[in-house]
């Protein structure tokens, strides 16, 4: 007897099998394997209503930025709803959430924060307004960036969120790492035991001037956010949500998983992509508008020097320093995201008369915008090798 898709009897057979699966788990394999098929399909038979039921209503998840609804339609595609608060062309950094915004989400079950400059003000709030919704801060524990002055490199802090206090062990022993983060769940016995601690922290003995005993001493500025821009952070971050989702939604958590595991794939071959491109230019500058790259300039041996100071476009006297600096450096391109004023950016490149582009840290398409950004500092280099 053939089947065709959407059948009763196609839909029976799915059933049976995600039930044998379930059997499988709770019994192991051979007990599983010796229930007679009739046994499952009378389970299927009854199941069926209210299985039907649970698969139909996809699972409404919130998050703040697009490249994080992009990752969590990778994962789960269809079973999940997904509401993006700063669309594209909006800022995350002077963002607030619309009233219709706020009342979709006092019915929101799931919120995937980032950690991004509205989250700390008004997650509080929307939990105030729907006790019930489970917030999972996505950034916890991953090593944290700084705005500083001249946009100098920081890998030693990832205290960043204060209210975070209760993640404080957690987040020492993951801040000494860089690059590719692991789940929580694999540390529980580091972090019981204080001694791996302090023989990695020796080892870093030479970056003590950047170490976190320091953190009371010096002004680190504003946590940068835009940590999604690592492709190996990243994937610390495809990991954790995907664990979260395959917990609220553990009839699918098959496909979640395979879903992860292919995109941690594809992000793996998309940095080790980026990172033969951008080689040649290891150690290299690149003049930005806001400093929203740093953590992609970071993880390729680049440098990004901003134009905006604290949040504000430059002082005249600010202005003519980076043209200076700008000159000197034979800066051929000046690059701008689509969230923040051009107008100094396309001041400062029609003096050294070089060309403005776009690196857009918010943009829908993950994939294809790490690797336009690639192709951009690229070119922009190129062009400031041929003057």
């Amino acid at each position: 007897m053939s089947m065709h898709a959407g059948s009763p009897l196609a839909s029976r057979q799915v059933l049976c099998e995600k039930l044998l699966s379930r059997v499988q788990r709770t019994l192991g394999p051979r007990a599983a394997r010796a229930l007679p098929l009739s046994v499952l399909g009378a389970l299927a038979a009854f199941a069926t209503p209210a299985a039907h039921a649970q698969d139909s209503a996809p699972l409404h998840v919130a998050v703040s930025v697009p490249p994080i609804a992009w990752m969590v339609d990778q994962l789960a595609g269809e079973h999940v709803e997904i509401t993006t608060l700063v669309k594209p062309g909006d800022s995350p950094h002077a963002y607030d959430p619309t009233p219709r915004q706020v009342a979709e989400l006092s019915t929101v079950p799931l919120y995937l924060a980032i950690g991004v400059p509205f989250e700390q003000v008004w997650l509080p709030r929307l939990v105030k307004n729907n006790a019930e919704m489970q917030v999972v801060h996505l950034e916890e524990g991953l090593n944290t960036r700084h705005f500083g002055s001249g946009e100098a490199h920081d890998h030693g802090h990832d205290e960043a969120h204060d209210d975070h206090a209760d993640h404080d062990e957690h987040d020492e022993h993951h801040g000494e790492h860089e690059g590719h983060e692991e789940h929580h769940d694999e540390h529980h016995d580091v972090h019981a035991d204080h001694e791996p601690h302090e023989e990695h922290h020796d080892e870093h003995a030479d970056h003590q001037e950047h170490g976190a005993q320091h953190d009371e001493d010096e002004d680190l500025g504003e946590a940068d956010p835009h940590l999604w821009l690592d492709p190996q952070r990243m994937q610390t971050v495809v990991e954790r949500a995907a664990e979260v989702l395959e917990a609220r939604l553990p009839q699918h958590a098959s496909e979640i998983d395979a879903n992860e595991l292919r995109l941690l794939k594809t992000l793996s071959e998309l940095d080790a992509q980026i990172a033969q491109t951008l080689a040649p230019y290891k150690g290299r500058n690149f003049l930005i508008f806001h400093p929203s790259f740093g953590y992609f300039a970071d993880r390729y041996s680049l440098e990004q020097h901003a134009i905006e100071v604290s949040g504000r476009e430059p002082t005249p006297r600010e202005m003519a320093t980076l043209i200076t600096r700008a000159k000197d450096e034979n800066i051929g391109t000046i690059f701008v995201s689509g969230q923040f004023s051009q107008t100094a950016a396309k001041r400062i490149a029609s003096s050294l008369e070089a060309e403005v582009a776009v690196l857009d840290p918010l943009a829908e398409d993950y994939l294809d915008n790490l690797k336009h950004a690639t192709e951009a500092l690229k070119a922009g280099f190129e062009l400031t090798d041929s003057q």
